[in-house]
Parts: C-alpha cells; structure tokens; sequence
C-alpha cells in the first residue's frame, strides 16, 4: 500500500487567512485610532489638571475606568503639557546674564539723558533684572562717575529753572520724586533765588495770552499757572495783580 505523499502547502493562502479583513485599510486606520486616543487622553490630562484634580493619577491607574491617560502618565508625572513646556521659562537667569542686560538697557537710559541712582534702580527693577545685579551694577556706575547724585541734581535743577520756570518748591518736589536724598536736595536749590521775578515772568507770559477775556477769567489762569509751578501763595497774589494792573 502506497502512503501519499503530503500536499504541498498552499503559503498564499495560509498567509491570505492570517492576514486581519479589510487589508491596507485595516493598516492605515490603526495609527489613526492611536493618534485620536493619543489627543483625548491629552485632553483629559489637561482638563483634569485645570480643574485642580491632584488625586486623578492615582485614580485612573487603580480604577475600574481604567482610561488610556493613566497607562500614559504615573502620579509622578502628573503636571499638564503645557506646564512641562514652560518649565524652561521658569528656571532662574543667573547672575552673569542679569548683570549684562541690565548693563546694557542702563546704558541705553544714560544716553538719553541722566538719571539719578534711584531712578534708575527703580527702572531696571521693574524689568525684572535681579536686585543683586541691578545693585552691582549701581556701584560700578557709581565709581566710574557715570552717576553722581549731586552732579544730576544741580543740572536738573539749572535746566528746568530755565526751561520750565520752576519754583524752588517745585524743584524739590521733583527731585524727590527722583529718590535723591534731602540733603542733597537742599544743598542743589539752596542758591536758587529770584522767585518773584521767575513768577512775573510766568505771568506775563500767562497774561498776554489771555488779553480780551474778562478780568476774573485771566486773574484765576494766572493764578493756576503760577500754583501748578509750585510758587507760594503770597507770591501769586501779589505778581497776578501787578500784572494785570499793569496790562
């Protein structure tokens, strides 16, 4: 009796009937799913981590709903997408890189015109360079001369004296204002003098401008004038009159 001899496997159609339905569509609709679960679970871990749910890491991952978020993430890993892209944002500049901008954007400031030591503090502070730095660098600027309070002060107050008739009030209100100290303060208007010809000049000015208006109308112009320039009263009343007496 004569065995047959076994049939020749048929690998085309053992590996037709291997092969999952539905063929090249079945591969391209996979990655498609996992990119979709991929974003919602995203989602999910962001909403959650907004609304402040600490303890949902821990939940998901021991939970009957067991979701795809928790086999993505542990509860060491619980902050959200967008806290882990700006965790470069919050690292500290060190003090090297603060020194060497705040250098830079206070010398751009002294070039366009003077400051005294606590303006310009008060400024490169408000750009959040460090206080170390911005304080190093304040000493530096000082021992080389490219700050002098006292020197700032004499010019501001020789400049606006002239070019805005400021009283000798009003100066020191400014110069405070610029976080210079009392004493130097005092010592740059001390040899400010001539207040009541300052505020005739004022008031002339004041009054030729206002001719053909009625006489209570240029009398208060001139005297708003002259108080916004810091004058004393006394002052303004007597120069506002003569003024006007005279015109």
């Amino acid at each position: 009796m004569t065995s047959k001899s076994p049939e020749p496997l048929d690998r085309d159609s053992d590996l037709a009937e291997s092969r999952p339905r539905g063929g090249d569509s079945a591969r391209s609709d996979a990655p498609t799913a996992k990119l979709d679960k991929l974003r919602e679970a995203i989602i999910e871990i962001d909403q959650r981590h907004a609304e402040g749910e600490s303890e949902y890491f821990a939940e998901a991952s021991s939970g009957p709903g067991h979701s795809l978020s928790s086999s993505l993430m542990s509860p060491v890993d619980a902050p959200s997408f967008a806290d882990a892209l700006s965790l470069d944002d919050d690292e500290p500049e060190d003090f090297d890189a603060s020194y060497a901008k705040a250098k830079k954007t206070a010398m751009n400031m002294l070039a366009m015109r003077d400051h005294a030591s606590g303006e310009l503090r008060d400024k490169l502070l408000k750009r959040d360079f460090q206080p170390e730095a911005v304080d190093e660098l304040i000493a530096k600027l000082q021992k080389s001369r490219l700050l002098d309070d006292e020197e700032f002060a004499h010019r501001y107050v020789r400049a606006h004296r002239e070019r805005r008739k400021l009283s000798r009030s009003a100066l020191k209100r400014e110069l405070s204002k610029k976080g210079l100290t009392a004493e130097i303060v005092s010592d740059a208007v001390e040899d400010v003098d001539g207040e009541d010809d300052l505020a005739r000049q004022v008031a002339e000015k004041k009054a030729a401008s206002t001719r053909g208006l009625d006489y209570e109308v240029r009398e208060r112009r001139i005297l708003g004038m002259l108080a916004r320039r810091g004058f004393a009263s006394s002052v303004c009343l007597k120069v506002t009159r003569e003024v006007l007496a005279e015109d």
